[in-house]
């Protein structure tokens, strides 16, 4: 699978493409990141060392339909997060393991590796990024802090690094948004979790307001979690507590979620998000445009025609359906794509504004 950029040469020197009377824009960086064809690499060429054996996938490779699929159709056995833990069992002595790029919950790992397959039966495609917050929370854990984690509930990476944060002598708090922040800093000023509402707390009773570490999910909006960081460091130095901060922010996070904000600011009259609908990075990108101007997030080129455009709405988990989407008069339509979409996907989608606009 390409795993360079769209490569859709500009017809503006600033990164524009000319439409008649419109304008396309394209950020500075999108595209796959390192982790991603990393983990897609990984998964091609085992796919190409061992023809003869069965591939599972314990969950999918990225949040990426159109990746996904393509990897169904090599023959890939993709197993659904609601059968992750158990699922993998029914494989073969000589089948091979492929751990996707989010990694797995610890005790499933561990199953994983203890089952009696060889080292090369197990493909392991855990991203950097996610193994630095995995060492810095399992650090944390070990001194006995209660670890802080700004994170999505449910998201493969969470549920992988949360079980890795936690030991029968610490506690873990999940901080889904920057309104359960508000109320974890109280929380710590008030040493107590009495009026604590809104957040996943493991291990309660372990739980230490003044002995503390926070870390984030790599791929959630950059500016929030810095601010959830401030938020919770100010409380714990009123108290005069102790805080442990974790530098592990994904460098290709940042990039994009800057490249794009930098688009934004370019005067969009809307703006097209490309991915999958699972994606946390894409959903920080929708967000983000979404502050600016009209924003539509979409998986691909095939969700619209001139008059309407199916798209998703991450505020209400619901796919809806809207007509009459372009602006009435010619203007400029940025385009965004998440770090696990594929560049054809980006092409297709230009390529089809171009026939639409043309």
């Amino acid at each position: 699978m390409p795993d360079e950029a769209a490569n859709i040469e500009p017809t503006l020197p600033d990164g524009e493409i000319v439409v008649g009377p419109w304008r396309l824009l394209l950020p500075r960086v999108y595209g796959f990141c390192g982790g991603v064809r990393h983990a897609l690499h990984a998964l091609e060429d085992a796919l190409h060392r061992h023809p003869e054996r069965q591939v599972w996938l314990l969950g999918d490779i990225i949040h990426n339909d159109t990746v996904n699929e393509r990897f169904r159709r090599l023959g890939v056995r993709i197993l659904e997060n609601d059968h992750i833990d158990t699922g993998w069992t029914r494989a073969s002595p000589e089948d091979l393991l492929v751990i996707p790029a989010f990694g797995l919950p610890l005790e499933v790992e561990q199953r994983v590796r203890e089952s009696g397959l060889r080292p090369e039966q197990i493909v392991d495609t855990t991203c950097a990024y996610v193994k630095r917050v995995w060492t810095f929370v399992q650090d944390a854990a070990a001194q006995q802090r209660t670890i802080l984690f700004h994170g999505t509930p449910g998201h493969p990476e969470t549920r992988a690094t949360l079980s890795r944060a936690l030991t029968p002598q610490n506690a873990a708090i999940l901080i889904p948004d920057p309104v359960a922040a508000e109320k974890v800093a109280a929380a710590i000023r008030l040493g107590s979790l009495a009026d604590l509402t809104g957040c996943d707390v493991r291990n309660r009773d372990r739980v230490d307001l003044r002995r503390l570490a926070i870390a984030n999910q790599t791929t959630m909006l950059c500016a929030e979690t810095r601010a959830i960081e401030n938020l919770v460091a100010a409380a714990v130095k009123a108290v005069g507590g102790d805080l442990r901060r974790a530098e592990t922010l994904c460098r290709a996070t940042q990039q994009r979620q800057d490249a794009a904000l930098a688009l934004c600011r370019r005067g969009c009259d809307l703006v097209l998000v490309l991915g999958g609908f699972a994606s946390s990075n894409t959903t920080q990108l929708y967000r983000l445009a979404a502050r600016h101007c009209p924003a539509y997030f979409i998986r691909n080129a095939d969700a619209f025609t001139r008059h309407t455009i199916e798209h998703f709405r991450p505020e209400t988990g619901k796919v809806e359906n809207t007509s009459d989407w372009l602006p009435t008069l010619p203007g400029r339509i940025g385009l965004l794509a998440g770090a696990s979409c594929p560049p054809d996907d980006v092409r297709a989608a230009v390529r089809k504004l171009q026939d639409i606009l043309g």
